[in-house]
C-alpha cells in the first residue's frame, strides 16, 4: 500500500512504500542563513521552517525515494561569509541548489559566485536587484515579493487617506536604497511628494539627527524602510523628535522582535504584510490560503509559536526546490548523480513553474520574471496593542 504525502493543495506529492529505505543518493541543497548577527531575528525562523519541512518530506518518503538534505551554514549576517559558505556548499558538499541569503546585501554579494558555478539559487531576501535584470540573473530566483509589490499597497493606502507629503528614512544599503527607488516609482502619477530623504546604517543605535530633519519638514507621513532592530530605532527616534503624523514601515518588520521591541510606540503604524502574518483573516477566495494555514499549524505544533513571514520565505524556497526536483526525477530529465545536469534541470524547472501555491502566494515564474508573485501577496494592516489589524 502506498502512502501519499501532500502539502496543502500545491500539487506536490511524494509516493513511498511503508518502511522502504530512501535511495542512497541524497538530494543536497545548501542554505546560508543569518543565524547570528544583526539579521538573526529573521534567520531564526528561517532555520526552523527549513528543518521542519525537510523532516516532513523525508518522513513521507523523500523526493521520489531520494532523501532531501538541506545543509545550513550561518552567515553571521556578513556578506563576505555568505560568499565563502556558498563556495563550500557548492564545491565540498556538491549542493545542486542554494538557498541564500537572509538579507539583500548578502544576496547581492553571492551573485557572481552563483553565476560562475551555474547553480540555481533561491534568495529569501527582498531587493528587486537580486533578480533584476533577469538577463544578468539567469541562475537566481527569490521567494519574497518585490519591494514594488509591497510598497504599492502602502502608496494606495496613502492616497486613500489623502496623504500628499512623505518623509523617507531607510538603511544606507541595498535594501534601503531599493525601497526608496520603488517608493519613488510607486508614487508616480499620484499627488504624493517626497519632502526629505534620510539614511542610517543597520548598526546605528540612534537616528536623532536624521529624525530632527524629518520632523522639521512636518510631512503628512513618514515611511521607514528597515528591519528590526534598526526599524525600531528609527521609529522611536522619530517619535522622540516630536512627530505626531502617520508612520509607515516596510514589510521587513513583520516579525515578533519588531512588536516586542516597539511595544506601545507602534500603535497606529501602518504597513503591508504577507499572508502568513494574517493567516487567520485571509479570504477563502485566495488559492494559497490552505497552504498558509497548514504551514502555520505545523510550525506552531513544532515550535510552540506562530511563524513570521521570513520563515515563510525559507519554507517556500525548500518547497519549490523539492517540487521541481520531483518533476525532474519523474520526467527523467536528469539524474541526481549527474550534478551539472541536475542543477541545470532544477533551474529550468523553477523558471517554468506556474500556478504554484505556497505560503507567500501564487508563484508564476518565467524567463522574464524570477520573482513570480503578484499583488494578492500584499495585505495592508495597522498595528494596535501588539496585533495586526487588517485595513479594509
Amino acid at each position: 500500500m502506498k502512502i501519499r504525502w501532500i502539502i496543502g493543495l500545491l500539487g506536490f506529492a511524494v509516493m513511498a512504500l511503508p518502511g522502504l529505505c530512501l535511495a542512497q543518493e541524497p538530494i543536497v541543497i545548501g542554505a546560508v542563513v543569518a543565524e547570528t548577527g544583526p539579521a538573526s531575528s529573521l534567520g531564526a525562523g528561517e532555520v526552523k521552517a527549513i528543518n521542519m519541512l525537510v523532516d516532513q518530506i523525508n518522513e513521507s518518503g523523500g523526493i521520489d525515494g531520494h532523501e532531501l538534505q538541506v545543509k545550513i551554514l550561518d552567515s553571521a549576517s556578513t556578506p563576505q561569509k555568505d560568499v565563502l559558505n556558498v563556495r563550500k556548499l557548492i564545491n565540498q558538499d556538491n549542493a545542486v541548489g542554494i538557498i541564500c541569503c537572509t538579507t539583500s546585501p548578502e544576496s547581492m554579494a553571492i551573485l557572481d559566485t552563483i553565476e560562475r558555478y551555474q547553480v540555481p539559487n533561491i534568495s529569501i531576501a527582498a531587493s528587486a536587484e537580486i533578480v533584476q535584470p533577469v538577463s544578468e540573473r539567469y541562475w537566481v530566483f527569490k521567494t519574497p515579493p518585490l519591494d514594488s509589490t509591497m510598497v504599492s499597497a502602502e502608496v494606495k493606502d496613502m492616497v486613500d487617506r489623502g496623504i500628499t507629503t512623505v518623509g523617507f528614512i531607510g538603511f544606507s544599503d541595498a535594501y534601503g536604497k531599493s525601497g526608496l527607488t520603488e517608493f519613488k516609482e510607486a508614487i508616480e502619477g499620484t499627488d504624493i511628494e517626497i519632502v526629505d530623504v534620510e539614511q542610517f546604517s543597520r548598526e546605528d543605535t540612534n537616528v536623532n539627527s536624521q529624525a530632527a530633519k524629518l520632523v522639521d519638514v512636518n510631512p503628512d507621513a513618514i515611511l521607514i524602510w528597515a528591519i528590526p532592530p534598526g526599524a525600531n530605532v528609527a521609529q522611536k527616534g522619530i517619535q522622540k523628535a516630536g512627530y505626531e503624523g502617520t508612520i509607515y514601515q516596510s514589510y521587513g518588520v513583520s516579525n515578533e522582535p519588531f512588536l516586542r521591541l516597539g511595544g506601545d510606540s507602534l500603535n497606529g503604524t501602518r504597513l503591508s504584510v504577507l499572508p502568513v502574518i494574517v493567516h487567520d483573516k485571509l479570504p477563502d477566495s485566495l488559492p494559497f490560503k490552505p497552504v498558509v494555514e497548514k504551514f502555520v499549524k505545523d510550525y506552531k505544533a513544532a515550535y510552540g509559536e506562530v511563524p513570521n513571514s521570513f520563515a515563510g520565505h525559507a519554507y517556500d524556497a525548500v518547497l519549490i526546490f523539492a517540487a521541481v526536483a520531483e518533476d525532474v526525477l519523474k520526467n527523467g530529465t536528469a539524474e541526481v548523480s549527474d550534478t551539472e545536469a541536475f542543477r541545470a534541470a532544477l533551474r529550468d524547472g523553477i523558471e517554468n513553474l506556474q500556478d504554484f501555491q505556497a505560503v507567500d502566494g501564487t508563484f508564476n515564474y518565467s524567463e522574464d520574471d524570477h520573482m513570480g508573485l503578484g499583488e494578492s501577496s500584499a495585505i495592508m494592516v495597522k498595528i494596535e496593542d501588539g496585533k495586526y489589524i487588517v485595513v479594509q
